[in-house]
């Protein structure tokens, strides 16, 4: 399986509110963010979401 990438935070926050940020890892197993995000975020995200750096600033 792919990995998801997620590029908006609103994402994390959202399921983290009604208590489902599990979700992400049921559904899509690994996942992995941009620091950007992970810091917009506020909070520690689980070891299953990958902090990775952006390679390509044209498509980001």
């Amino acid at each position: 399986m792919p990995k998801t990438i997620i590029s908006d935070t609103s994402c994390f926050i959202i399921l983290t509110n009604i208590g489902e940020l599990d979700l992400l890892h049921k559904v899509y197993g690994q996942i992995v963010t941009t620091i950007d995000i992970a810091i917009e975020y506020g909070e520690a995200l689980p070891e299953w979401v990958e902090i990775a750096t952006v390679t390509d600033k044209y498509r980001q």
